[in-house]
């Protein structure tokens, strides 16, 4: 959990992909509870949206889920 901490705390404004894959890989590490799955399909929608805006496009304003090749999450549910 140090590392996750250290690394976020690294981060002056949103997170590159690069650095947003790195903390879910270190959340991969951690037991999954509630509190861990949450912040891991958290990160993973703000990964959608950082993709879509380094590609050149607008995030919309609704909430959509676009498949994105991230990382996987083990023993989770599988990505959609």
């Amino acid at each position: 959990m140090t590392d996750i901490v250290t690394m976020v705390a690294s981060i002056s404004e949103f997170p590159t992909v690069e650095e947003t894959d790195a903390i879910l890989n270190e959340l991969r590490r951690l037991s999954r509870d509630a509190a861990t799955t949450k912040l891991i399909d958290d990160l993973l929608e703000l990964r959608s949206l950082l993709g879509e805006s380094s590609r050149g496009h607008a995030p919309s304003s609704e909430s959509t889920r676009v498949p994105q090749p991230y990382p996987t999450v083990p023993d989770g549910p599988p990505a959609e």
